[in-house]
């Protein structure tokens, strides 16, 4: 646990457990530290026609500004925690070039003689509407997005400080707020957080991206922990099971202090798994791999004992200013595979869309961006960017260890036209002298459609990879880091375990691998299902894989098989995880892994 000092209970204040959605684990005790967003008067002022080239001026002087300061914000966030993080500026960045929003501010200005700090607040105040009436927490954080532009840019027009400073702590702080910008997320030293609790966002907010690479817990979801919390109350943050106790009693603070020393003793005893095999007790092997997001990571997977990636992001090279070359994507790509050759590594291509706006190919204004011009869709209309990625791809295919995999098929025909282009690279490629390895061309299996042709689709796919975070979020028609209907997203739900068992099936008919590749296969009661349901390969963050091994090599495959074909026929979700709980927790916390565990949240 992370530890404030002075952290001694007032029994004069009313204690409060507050449930919320568990963004990144670890435990965290500590005095409370508020964040309020920075107000700014705005009054709608008419300008004379002489005034607008000055106005204009100072537009451009202070959106010069504004992209300065954001690109220093953005260097220092790659030098203290991570590229993958220092990309969140990226789309502060996009939106300042965006034309769209330049002309609207300009012809407020020019046009209707408005002034520009009232042009401004319109302009970016209408795309902030636009963007919360989707019903896409991704679509919220794009809307936090331009609320924090809006007030860079205001405190450059006023030349104000910052909203606070982070030399004021005398002790590390839980941090607590409707919401955390990146901006001041990243003006947040590492010495100075213990957690962070927030009304709103989930696993994709920035406040939890940043959280987990910083190592602290995050507790996002809460509703309204802003409005109960005050400065300098005790808070206990649990980023484990999600919950955050405000004003703890000597009793919480004693159980905590025990859930910590659990917690590093299991992690300790964890790393003894590395360089075993992953391996049931009646002989099943399971494949374990790492799923990564940047070349970098490719070196450390095996590290905590991956034999390979399952799952790549590629789309994190596109998030730039401007498309990655094939040149620079094949070496990101080669850096890859010759880092885990002979071992497999599987490359999703492009899933650009939805919540992964890309400079150049994104449209920010679709109405249901998630069910709309993304992933596979957006490679085949823009083949000009697919043939590129797949060159990239199979030039940088030197050891024969590349597995590429195309995200969100819904039927045959995308399948087949993919299947085609790759064909026509390499034989454009060997026309240029350039000789490629064979290569194996799986999908995922996220869209219910495609279920529905499981078994058409085995019969010309390599490999599947089932991602279970999208499948379960389109199959049960919920956003899963939605709080409202957080508790609906039930990845034990009957219809999806029949989804994944029926996909099983049909891969094994045709003698093709069965991956998964999304939150569950790292979650220690899915491994169990995953597993007896006749899953190959599990692919998760590199951390869980010690974990996973330590699950698999404990049980007997003859087991978990008939529970998991028990589990198909349960009524609803709720019926599957208390029979779970009731089979293994006992048996997990033998093993030592119940800081790893989903619980019953405390009431």
């Amino acid at each position: 646990m992370t530890i404030s000092t002075k952290n001694q209970p007032n029994s004069s204040l009313p204690r409060y457990l507050i449930n919320g959605l568990a963004t990144s684990p670890g435990y965290a005790m500590g005095r409370v530290y508020k964040i309020a967003a920075k107000e700014f008067t705005i009054v709608e002022e008419t300008i004379t026609e002489e005034a607008v080239e000055s106005e204009l001026r100072l537009f451009r002087q202070t959106m010069e500004k504004t992209f300065k300061e954001i690109t220093k914000i953005k260097e220092s966030t790659l030098e203290r925690v991570g590229q993958n993080e220092a990309r969140i500026f990226d789309s502060h960045l996009m939106i300042l070039k965006d034309p769209s929003l330049t002309l609207s501010i300009q012809q407020s200005v020019s046009k209707e003689h408005k002034s520009l700090r009232w042009s401004i607040h319109s302009s970016i105040t209408a795309l902030i509407q636009q963007f919360e009436s989707i019903d896409s927490e991704m679509m919220r954080e794009r809307a936090l997005d331009l609320r924090d532009l809006y007030n860079r840019i205001f405190s450059i027009l006023d030349e104000a400080a910052p909203t606070f400073s982070v030399g004021q702590f005398s002790e590390p702080v839980i941090f607590v707020g409707h919401e955390l910008t990146p901006s001041i997320l990243i003006s947040i030293k590492s010495d100075n957080v213990l957690a962070f609790a927030t009304d709103s966002g989930g696993r994709t907010s920035h406040a939890s991206i940043l959280a987990r690479a910083m190592q602290v817990p995050s507790v996002s979801g809460l509703r309204n922990i802003s409005a109960l919390a005050h400065d300098g109350d005790m808070m206990i943050v649990d980023g484990t099971l999600g919950i955050i106790i405000l004003n703890p009693n000597e009793d919480d603070i004693a159980d905590y202090h025990n859930k910590q020393d659990k917690y590093r003793q299991q992690q300790r005893e964890l790393f003894t798994m590395r360089q075993l095999e992953p391996m049931t007790r009646d002989g099943k092997f399971i494949t374990l791999h790492a799923n990564i997001e940047l070349p970098q990571e490719a070196e450390k997977v095996q590290d905590f004992g991956a034999t390979g990636i399952g799952l790549y992001r590629s789309e994190f090279l596109f998030f730039g200013n401007t498309l990655p070359t094939v040149e620079e994507q094949c070496e990101a790509y080669k850096h890859i595979l010759n880092s885990l050759a002979p071992n497999p590594v599987t490359i999703r291509t492009l899933d650009a869309g939805g919540d992964k706006l890309v400079s150049e190919i994104s449209i920010s204004n679709e109405a249901n961006p998630f069910m709309g011009w993304r992933s596979i869709r957006v490679c085949l209309d823009r083949e000009d960017i697919f043939r590129e990625q797949l060159k990239a791809l199979l030039q940088a295919n030197e050891k024969g260890n590349l597995r590429i995999l195309l995200p969100m098929i819904s039927g045959l025909p995308e399948l087949r036209r993919s299947k085609e282009l790759i064909k026509t690279c390499q034989a454009e490629l060997e026309e240029e002298g350039i000789t490629t390895p064979s290569v194996e061309v799986g999908i995922m299996i996220e869209v219910p459609a495609a279920v529905m042709q499981v078994e058409q689709l085995a019969k010309e796919a390599d490999f599947f990879s089932i991602g279970t975070n999208d499948l379960i979020q389109f199959t049960l028609a919920v956003d899963r880091s939605n709080e409202m209907i957080a508790d609906m997203f039930q990845p034990h739900h009957p219809a999806i375990l029949n989804m994944i068992y029926n996909t099983v099936i049909a891969a094994h008919k045709e003698g093709i691998p069965v991956a998964v590749c999304g939150e569950m296969s790292a979650d220690p009661f899915s491994i169990l299902l995953l597993i007896g349901l006749g899953v190959d390969e599990l692919s998760m963050t590199p951390w869980s894989i010690m974990e996973a091994k330590k699950i698999i090599r404990s049980i007997n495959y003859e087991d978990v098989n008939e529970i998991a074909l028990h589990a198909l026929h349960y009524d609803d979700a709720a019926c599957v995880d208390s029979f779970l709980h009731k089979r293994f927790a006992q048996a997990f916390a033998d093993l030592g892994i119940t800081s790893y565990v989903p619980a019953q949240k405390a009431k």
